[in-house]
Parts: C-alpha cells; sequence; structure tokens
C-alpha cells in the first residue's frame, strides 16, 4: 500500500504518470492527494496535486477545489484550482468559476478561469466574456476572453470577435479572435478574415487567420489564401496556409501544392503539400511525389511520399519500380517498409494475388 510519504515523495518530484497510475490501482490514493491539496503545509506540494486532481478528474475533488479557488490566499493555488476545474470537465465546475471571474481582480486568475470556462463550453460564461473583451484594458485578459468564446462555441460571441478582429489594437488578441472565429463555425466571418489576411501585418495574426479559414472550409477562401501564399510570406505563414488549403481540400490547390513540393525549403510546408495532394487524389502529383520519394531530404516527407501513392493507386511499372526499390535502398527503415505496404496495398487494388505476382507480371525482378 502507498503512504502518504511516498506520495509527497512523488508529487515534490512531478512523477505525474507514477501517480496517475497509483490513483487507478488503490483508490485510498485519490484521498490522500485530497488531503495533501487541503492540508499540506508545502504550497508546491499543495500545487502538484491540485494539478493531480484536475489530470485525474476526480469528481469527488470540485467542492475542494471551488474552496481553493475562491478563498485560499496563494494565487498560484487559485490558478491551478481553476485548471484543474477546466480538466475535470464536470458542469458543476462552472459556478465557482464564474464567481471567481466576477469576483477576481488578478488578471493571472482571470486568465485561467475563463480557459477553464471556454474548456467547460460554459455558454453561461458568454455574456460576461463578451463584456471583457470589448471593455478590459488589458490585453491578455482579452485575448484569453476571445479564447474561451471560440471553445464554448456560441454564435452569441461572433460580432464582438469580429469586432476585435478588426480593431483591437493588439496583434494577439486580433489573432486569437480569428482563431475563435475559425472554432465557431460560421463561414459568414470568411469576408472578415480574409480581409484581415490581406491586410493585417501584425505579428502571427496571419498564422490564425489562415487556421481558422482552414477550420471553415470554405472554397471562396482557395484563391486568396495561394494569391497570399504567392507574396513570398515567412514560413511560419506558409505552413498554416499549406495546412488550411489541405483542410479546405478543393483541388484549386493542387498546383501551389506541385509547386511547393519542389520549391519551399522548409520540410513542413513540403510535408503538407504532399500529404493534400494525396488526399486530394489529385492523379497528376504522381510524378512530382515519386521525384520527392527519391530526392527529398527530409525523411518525414519521403514517408509522407509513400502514403501519399497508396492513395493515388497508380499502376504504372515506373511507380511500382520505384516503391519497389525504395523498399530494399532507402537509408530510412520506415520508408522501406512503408513502400513494401504500399506496394503490397496496390497489387490487392489492382486484383493482384500479392505484390509477388504483380512484380513478376510488370517484369520486374
Amino acid at each position: 500500500m502507498t503512504s502518504k510519504d511516498d506520495i509527497r515523495q512523488l508529487l515534490l518530484n512531478k512523477k505525474e504518470s507514477e501517480i496517475l497510475d497509483k490513483i487507478k490501482s488503490e483508490k485510498t490514493n485519490v484521498q490522500i492527494i485530497l488531503d495533501i491539496a487541503k492540508n499540506d503545509s508545502e504550497w508546491k506540494l499543495r500545487r502538484e496535486a491540485v494539478k493531480i486532481l484536475g489530470k485525474a478528474e476526480v469528481k469527488e475533488s470540485i467542492d475542494l477545489l471551488k474552496e481553493i479557488l475562491l478563498k485560499d490566499h496563494l494565487t498560484i493555488l487559485r490558478k491551478a484550482a481553476a485548471k484543474a476545474l477546466g480538466c475535470i470537465g464536470d458542469e458543476k465546475g462552472i459556478p465557482p468559476l464564474l464567481s471567481a471571474l466576477k469576483s477576481s481582480k488578478d488578471p493571472s486568475i482571470i486568465t485561467e478561469v475563463a480557459c477553464a470556462l471556454g474548456a467547460l463550453k460554459a455558454i453561461e460564461a458568454v455574456i460576461i466574456l463578451v463584456s471583457m473583451l470589448q471593455t478590459n484594458t488589458d490585453g491578455e485578459i482579452r485575448e484569453h476572453a476571445a479564447e474561451a468564446l471560440g471553445l464554448i462555441g456560441d454564435p452569441k460571441g461572433i460580432d464582438i470577435l469580429l469586432e476585435a478582429l478588426n480593431n483591437d489594437k493588439e496583434d494577439w488578441v486580433r489573432g486569437r479572435s480569428a482563431e475563435a472565429l475559425g472554432l465557431i463555425g460560421d463561414t459568414k466571418v470568411v469576408p472578415d478574415l480574409l480581409k484581415a489576411l490581406e491586410s493585417d501585418k501584425g505579428i502571427g495574426v496571419s498564422v490564425k487567420v489562415a487556421t481558422a479559414l482552414g477550420r471553415l472550409k470554405d472554397k471562396s477562401a482557395v484563391q486568396p489564401l495561394v494569391d497570399h501564399l504567392k507574396k513570398g510570406v515567412n514560413v511560419e505563414t506558409r505552413r498554416a496556409i499549406v495546412y488550411a488549403l489541405g483542410e479546405i481540400g478543393d483541388k484549386q490547390a493542387a498546383e501551389i501544392f506541385l509547386e511547393l513540393l519542389e520549391t519551399d525549403e522548409d520540410e513542413t510546408v513540403r510535408y503538407w503539400a504532399c500529404i493534400s495532394l494525396g488526399f486530394m487524389k489529385h492523379k497528376k502529383a504522381v510524378n512530382a511525389i515519386l521525384k520527392v520519394l527519391t530526392e527529398d531530404s527530409s525523411v518525414r516527407v519521403r514517408r509522407t511520399a509513400v502514403l501519399s501513392l497508396g492513395q493515388l493507386e497508380p499502376k504504372t511499372k515506373k511507380v511500382i519500380s520505384i516503391l519497389d526499390t525504395v523498399s530494399k535502398e532507402d537509408t530510412d527503415d520506415e520508408v522501406k517498409e512503408k513502400a513494401k505496404e504500399t506496394i503490397t496495398k496496390l497489387a490487392k487494388v489492382h486484383g493482384y494475388k500479392n505484390k509477388t505476382e504483380m512484380l513478376k507480371d510488370m517484369g520486374i525482378k
């Protein structure tokens, strides 16, 4: 049986996975952690215990977490309690979080509470969060209010988020508002997002806007995203735009994917371009992907090239021969293995009993 001293030592050393395992195996350990969170003389141990209660989703800790959130004299513990209530995911945590949101003066607590209410999708918090985003002078609080509104997903937040996207003076608030609009999922905001993509030069805003457009999957955004990409944007924005175009999944983007596959120096951009061409089943991409498979220096991109070929399902001696060579000669074992699996898949797709029969029929030894 695990003792309280054992648990305290694990908490001191931040052995979270071990503690979580002990909670699963011995229910009595929950009571030990509850006791430490409430009564231990070391605030650091109390904080770690509170974190564990959240990560373990211990619902019987909600009353204690409420008490810590609303009454404890240590800000760091109140913040930990707010986050834990969000992690537990029980609507019983909403009332104390709302109380804290209304009564707290400390920005660090307010932001943590807002995030927790977002995680709980607390519709009851929308009016307060809208007011915070509209009137609070602290940019960090406005940012987290926007984030929470996005997580909650209530359309009532759209108008104030659009206002923040278009007019807030802080880059990160405008960016977070864009992200939140994407999470809410109403495509009526696409024109405003496209306007921000074109005109907002704030740090990181274009990344968040592109992410939102990808989530909304509106095909009207494809050409503006492609046009913006061609302007020579930074690597973070290129990654976000390519990912967004892949999420939208429209073949209008195929040509830019082919271009990026050949020319972009960033492996993540090439990776997303390659995987998107496969998901689109863009048959004309076969030769470009074969070139990637045999020439790209990135193992990650070559692995994706093999998978994309499997999705495109080509049936030519050239493709199968290259895959066969790669399965034997590539420097990465996983690329070799995936090439073997893809050959087997293609053999089945094209009506062969096995890959050996296909290789023989094509004259590949």
